[in-house]
């Protein structure tokens, strides 16, 4: 009895160590953040799928079967989970995006430009008329709090003479970057049927730029007051708050850029940086993108929380015990 009694004793550890990861897989794959502000979402609860680890969200749970994302961890690359991510589709003014990456090798802050008639545009608007003169800080501040359009073409004309010399500055661009799914027509993204990328090419250029501190700044600003000078020399300005009903809403999440068209439906490109990690989300097509992003990111961070613990767990069965967030 004693020598039965040793064996059980000595295999007890293991039994109790399965039983912590099986507590805590469960934990970390239905973990949800805390509502979020503004009623952004109400009620929703992240179903796990465990067939596909790329894919632990059921396509249901989502806004529309139809649209395509991307998660990253940016510090690796690795892609966490992904859906129809190299489907070619519309992508409304996330191409803004690329715009900025392409201004900002050209231009500084404090040149001024002269705008023309590439202003009059449909779509966001910061309400320049030809013969304005505004900065190109100011330009790039409108192009991502505001998404404004004739930020957008006004830049565009002012680096390559014209609306196509720039779209093909932005495409050679993309190349470089290692984009294949993708063509650029113009700086904003208004509908095009020749104009088109992938969530996977997007995440590209997302990713570079994260490496931009100059446009991460701009993203990342609640709200901006934005100055210029009519064509008669006289002040004009407008306040703008930014675009992406996430900031400020979302814990961690430092922007990037949203896009809204009816070819494109609903765009979002998401950064969000906590403690234990950061992720990079691109959400193409979407009916209810805050929605599907605030799933998709809950998910992720989730899943993030689960192998940093198992990793810890490795090194230290007690850390388990420690992590946060879990029990």
């Amino acid at each position: 009895m004693r020598h039965s009694t040793n064996r059980i004793g000595s295999k007890l550890p293991i039994l109790i160590l399965l039983m912590l990861v099986s507590v805590l897989s469960y934990f970390g794959y239905h973990y949800i953040s805390p509502t979020i502000a503004k009623g952004l979402i109400s009620g929703a609860e992240t179903k796990a799928n465990t067939v596909n680890s790329k894919t632990l969200i059921s396509n249901k749970d989502l806004s529309t079967q139809d649209e395509s994302y991307v998660l990253i961890n940016p510090q690796t690359t690795e892609i966490l989970k992904s859906y129809n991510a190299d489907l070619k589709r519309a992508p409304a003014s996330t191409t803004k995006l690329l715009t900025g990456l392409v201004a900002e090798k050209t231009l500084q802050d404090t040149d001024v430009v002269s705008v023309g008639t590439e202003v009059n545009i449909e779509g966001s608007q910061l309400g320049l008329s030809p013969g304005d003169q505004i900065s190109v800080k100011e330009l790039l501040t409108a192009l991502y709090v505001h998404s404004s359009n004739d930020a957008a073409a006004a830049l565009a004309v002012k680096i390559s003479g014209s609306i196509p010399a720039f779209a093909e500055e932005m495409n050679n661009y993309a190349a470089t970057l290692g984009c294949t799914d993708s063509q650029f027509t113009n700086p904003h993204g208004m509908p095009d049927p020749d104009l088109y990328t992938t969530a996977n090419d997007l995440s590209k250029i997302a990713s570079q730029f994260l490496k931009n501190e100059r446009l991460m700044k701009l993203v990342k600003l609640p709200h901006a007051q934005i100055q210029w000078k009519d064509a008669k020399g006289n002040p004009r300005q407008g306040e703008f708050d930014n675009t992406n009903q996430l900031l400020g809403n979302y814990p961690g999440d430092e922007g990037l850029k949203t896009g809204t068209t009816t070819a494109a439906g609903q765009c979002l490109v998401s950064y969000v940086t906590r403690p234990d990690g950061e992720l990079l989300l691109v959400l193409l097509g979407s009916e209810n993108r805050y929605n599907d992003t605030i799933k998709l990111l809950d998910e992720g961070w989730a899943d993030q929380r689960s192998k940093a613990a198992l990793r810890g767990l490795a090194k230290d069965p007690k850390s388990l015990i420690m992590s946060p967030g879990i029990f």
